[in-house]
């Protein structure tokens, strides 16, 4: 049975931003989310090691671990 995470309300706007698209240019999430600057750094950072989403380039994307996520 897989555990639930805990993901702050960024955290998980970013995974819901990124579940309509699949992908996003970093500058465009910040955009749509308006975060400040260095915690959207963080968030991200943290997500990318929990392997929910990856970075690709200047993009970031979700992965099916961050899909499932996001259904559980």
């Amino acid at each position: 049975m897989p555990r639930r995470l805990k993901l702050s309300p960024l955290q998980r706007d970013i995974l819901m931003t990124l579940e309509e698209a699949g992908a996003e240019t970093v500058g465009t999430v910040v955009a749509t989310l308006k975060p400040s600057h260095g915690d959207f750094t963080v968030q991200v950072d943290q997500l990318v090691t929990l392997g929910l989403i990856r970075r690709d380039g200047d993009s970031i994307v979700l992965t099916e671990q961050g899909k499932t996520a996001l259904t559980s």
